[in-house]
């Protein structure tokens, strides 16, 4: 099936301050760009990359754009927001140290990844409202996760992680360390696993979690 990976950005607990300032242009580039990404949700990324790569210490927005190959993000990036846009291969974030959210902006319509999505070693996770042709593996992150309304052709695997660490970002939040799988539909298997003890909040997943 032909499928496009949109993502978007949420960071958790903070409330961005409004600049009066007139608007710049998001960026471009020609098509078969090789971007190192970092840059701020101001000014996101748009257009056809062939790959993007999220250097340590750095963050990266990415807005109706398109990634022909892979977004990887190195251990150390701070946050990965990737909004309305097609990933035609795979997303690897490894140590995100505060915000990853997968989805589209508003979380109300149905993109697609072309192959796994995978989040590890980070804080915050959300995806949610994805479409993925193979697998979503979210492990040994340490922050808010949450999974919802992901349909899935393989497997969902939420394992391994970390207990809860709080940063002063995150805000607050009832039951802020719960691991929330809600409404995810899987060809195989949801997995919700050796999560350190963590609570739990897995309802109307098809099929049902495993826990």
């Amino acid at each position: 099936m032909k499928r496009l990976l949109l993502a978007a950005l949420m960071v958790m607990g903070t409330t961005a301050a409004a600049t009066l300032v007139a608007p710049v242009p998001a960026h471009a580039a020609d098509p078969g760009t090789r971007l190192v990404c970092d840059n701020s949700s101001a000014h996101p990324y748009t257009g056809t990359y062939k790959s993007v790569t999220v250097p340590k210490g750095a963050s990266c927005f990415l807005r109706n754009a398109v990634v022909t190959g892979n977004v990887k993000a190195l251990h150390g990036a701070k946050n990965v927001f990737i909004v309305n846009t097609r990933v035609d291969r795979n997303i690897m974030l490894r140590g995100v140290t505060r915000n990853v959210k997968i989805g589209p902006g508003n979380c109300k319509i149905d993109p697609i990844a072309g192959n796994n999505i995978k989040v590890t070693r980070s804080h915050n996770v959300l995806i949610c409202l994805m479409s993925v042709d193979n697998n979503i593996m979210v492990t040994r992150n340490d922050g808010r996760i949450t999974l919802t309304a992901n349909k899935v052709d393989n497997n969902i695997s939420v394992t391994n992680n970390l207990a809860y660490h709080h940063l002063a970002s995150d805000g607050h939040h009832k039951r802020i360390a719960a691991i929330r799988v809600r409404h995810n539909v899987a060809g195989r298997h949801i997995r919700v696993t050796g999560n350190d003890s963590r609570p739990l909040i897995l309802r109307h997943n098809t099929p049902t979690a495993t826990s």
